[in-house]
C-alpha cells in the first residue's frame, strides 16, 4: 500500500493573472513506508513547491495528495492530521528559530499539539538525542550556537512532533563538508532507528548516491524520471541534457571506461569506486 502519493498534482502561481506560472504539471509520485527519497532537479524545476504540497502547506490547483490512501484535503480534520504526520523542515531552517532557549524551540511543535508537559519533555529530549544535542545545550539561547548546531536544533524541532514522514529541503545547504556529513549521518541514523520515511531535496548528487533508496528527478515542473540510484544515474546523458550531473566518482569511471579500462560505469559512491579499482588492479597483477 502506498504511504504517500500524488495523482496528477498541478499547481499554478498567479492563477488568473498575467504572471501565471505552472510550478507543478501533472506530477505523480508513489512512496512506500521507510524509503529514503531524494528529490533532485535544476533551480525552478518544482522541487520545493512539490514538498510544500505533501503536508498540505500548499493546496493543489488540480490533482490530489494521498496519505495512507486518504486525500489530505478531504476535510479540515484530514489536513490537520497530515500536517503533524508529515513534518517539513525548510531550507535554512535556523532562520526560523525564535525562542529564548533551545529547549523551548524544540518544544514549540509538541506544545501546539496539546501534549502534556511530561510528554513534551520526553519528545524534546528524544529529538535532541537523535540530532546529537547534549542536555547542557538545551538551556542555551539558539542564537549563541554555530550554524551547524542551529540546523540541528531546527531539525530536532520537526522530529519532536514524531512525524511519520520527515521532509528536509536542502538540509545541508550552506554547511561546510564536515557539517554536511554530520547532518546527513544523523538523518540516516534517524531513519534506520525509527523506520520512518525520509524525503530530502538536494543539489548534491554525491549525497544522493550515498544515502537515497529512491530518486525523483524534477524537470520543468514535471517528473522526468524516478527509480533507484542505479536506474536514475545510469541515464547520465539525459541528466546532463536537463542541467544536472552525476556523482563525481561516476564521471571518473565513465572517463576511465572511455579510455579503455575494463571498469563499470555504474559506480556512484567512493566505496564502490574503491572496490572496482581494487578488482581492476588485482586483475592486472594476475594477468601479469
Amino acid at each position: 500500500m502506498s504511504h504517500l502519493k500524488t495523482e496528477n498534482l498541478t499547481y499554478t502561481y498567479g492563477e488568473g493573472t498575467p504572471f501565471k506560472i505552472t510550478a507543478l504539471d501533472n506530477v505523480n509520485i508513489d512512496l512506500e513506508k521507510g524509503e529514503f527519497v531524494a528529490i533532485i532537479g535544476h533551480t525552478g524545476s518544482g522541487k520545493s513547491t512539490l514538498v510544500q504540497h505533501l503536508n498540505g502547506l500548499l493546496k493543489p490547483t488540480n490533482g490530489k495528495i494521498f496519505l495512507d490512501e486518504k486525500n489530505i484535503h478531504d476535510s479540515k480534520s484530514t489536513l490537520f492530521d497530515a500536517r503533524f504526520r508529515v513534518g517539513l523542515c525548510f531550507q535554512y531552517p535556523e532562520y526560523q528559530l525564535f525562542e529564548e532557549t533551545v529547549y523551548k524551540d524544540i518544544a514549540f511543535g509538541p506544545t501546539n499539539m496539546g501534549l502534556s508537559k511530561t510528554e513534551i519533555d520526553e519528545r524534546v529530549r528524544n529529538a535532541a538525542k537523535y540530532v546529537g544535542i547534549p542536555d547542557e545545550m538545551l538551556v542555551k539561547s539558539p542564537f549563541d550556537l554555530s550554524g551547524g548546531e542551529k540546523r540541528r536544533v531546527a531539525i530536532a524541532g520537526v522530529i519532536s512532533m514524531e512525524p511519520e514522514i520527515l521532509i528536509l529541503d536542502e538540509p545541508t545547504s550552506g554547511l561546510d563538508p564536515r557539517g554536511r556529513e554530520q547532518i546527513l549521518g544523523l538523518i540516516k541514523k534517524y531513519r534506520e532507528q525509527t523506520g520512518k520515511t525520509v524525503i530530502i531535496v538536494s543539489h548534491s548528487m554525491d549525497d544522493v548516491a550515498r544515502y537515497a533508496t529512491k530518486v525523483i528527478v524534477m524537470n520543468s515542473s514535471k517528473v522526468e524520471m524516478s527509480g533507484t540510484v542505479d536506474e536514475v544515474f545510469e541515464k547520465a546523458s539525459r541528466l546532463r541534457e536537463i542541467g544536472l550531473s552525476v556523482p563525481q566518482i561516476t564521471e571518473i569511471f565513465i572517463k576511465l571506461r572511455e579510455k579503455g579500462y575494463n571498469v563499470s560505469e555504474k559506480i556512484y559512491t567512493v566505496e564502490q569506486g574503491y572496490s572496482e579499482l581494487k578488482k581492476l588492479f588485482e586483475g592486472s597483477v594476475t594477468n601479469d
